[in-house]
């Protein structure tokens, strides 16, 4: 029997606005609805080009973490382990079956008179997909061979991100070794310190802090675009530069970016209005942190999402950020 989440947690998820697939799970966010609309696009589309109507945002281990974050705004208190095995649903089956739930869910905007056809037929068919949304996504044992699925048989898409959080190394070094690569990898940087990640990111693995250190050691040479992400709460992790700057010096991104903590969903429980930064706060802090990464630079910011991207400099990272296509693996 497939691996299911049980079922008052999918209720949950769907009434909160997602589509739930058994152990997997698709979301159209408000940004994403915004763009449909025409109301604006994201900060992935200022920074890297993403069709922000055609992003199509997935986790295939939805209610699967290796920890507990105090900043989660999701209700991570149902999380059901560090494991997901079992029965699992196969990339296409998961893949296609995300793709229906999230046509089912953009279906309103077709009969909106305000809604440009052409941009919300566009819509139907991602051309970006991110797998994050919920819960640590290469949990999945798959998501190697989800890439190269979509690769093989999405034709329309030009893009696709990862998120981890670098509990698990093991599937970031299968990536690599078998050439199933997504276009941007992006690792959650959560703290400049080990006791600091502890009270921030609340691991259940007692080696987080190798397992965090040895995926990016996997990726500093790793033939991927990869980006850090640094979380700020304000009174949390909002210090110790010199010690985020060395952790990203041993990842080696392309990019760096900086974005506030955002009061919301079940974070509320945890933490206060006050904890998030507001844009002038988050973009202080980035220019700080160049001080101690002297082979970055001051790309842009996108003041709506409180995001501040720093850019590597260095010869052979110097790179246009603007995706172009994704290449097949055949």
């Amino acid at each position: 029997m497939v691996v299911r989440l049980p079922k008052f947690l999918e209720d949950q998820l769907k009434n909160a606005g997602y589509g739930v697939y058994n152990h997997s799970a698709v979301e159209v966010c408000g940004w994403t609805k915004k763009a449909i609309r025409g109301e604006g696009t994201c900060y992935k589309n200022r920074f890297y080009g993403i069709d922000t109507h055609r992003c199509m945002q997935i986790t295939q281990a939805v209610a699967w973490c290796t920890n507990r974050c105090v900043y989660c705004w999701r209700p991570m208190e149902f999380f059901l382990g560090t494991k997901l095995e079992g029965d699992l649903d196969s990339p296409e089956v998961t893949l296609e079956k995300l793709k229906e739930l999230r046509k089912k869910l953009l279906s309103g905007f077709g009969g909106d008179p305000k809604v440009d056809k052409k941009i919300y037929e566009e819509a139907l068919e991602p051309s970006h997909v991110t797998f994050s949304l919920m819960g640590e996504p290469l949990l999945y044992p798959y998501v190697p061979e989800s890439i190269e699925y979509i690769k093989k048989n999405w034709p329309q898409v030009r893009s696709i991100f990862v998120v981890t959080n670098g509990m698990i190394p093991e599937e970031v070094e299968r990536m690599i070794k078998e050439n199933k690569l997504p276009t941007q990898i992006y690792v959650s940087f959560t703290a400049p310190d080990r006791e600091t990640y502890r009270k921030v990111s609340r691991p259940v693995l007692p080696d987080y802090w190798d397992r965090f250190l040895r995926t990016l050691d996997i990726l500093h040479d790793a033939p991927v675009r990869k980006v850090a992400r640094i979380t700020l709460i304000r009174g949390w992790n909002d210090f110790g530069h010199r010690g985020y700057a060395e952790l990203i010096e041993r990842m080696n991104p392309h990019f760096v970016e900086v974005k506030a903590y955002m009061y919301i969903g079940a974070s509320r429980k945890r933490l206060t209005e006050w904890n998030m930064p507001d844009h002038e706060y988050v973009k202080r802090f980035a220019i700080e942190l160049l001080e101690y990464l002297p082979g970055y630079e001051y790309m842009d910011e996108f003041e709506p999402s409180r995001v501040v991207v720093l850019k590597n400099r260095r010869k052979g990272m110097d790179i246009d950020p603007i995706i172009r296509s994704v290449e097949p693996n055949v």
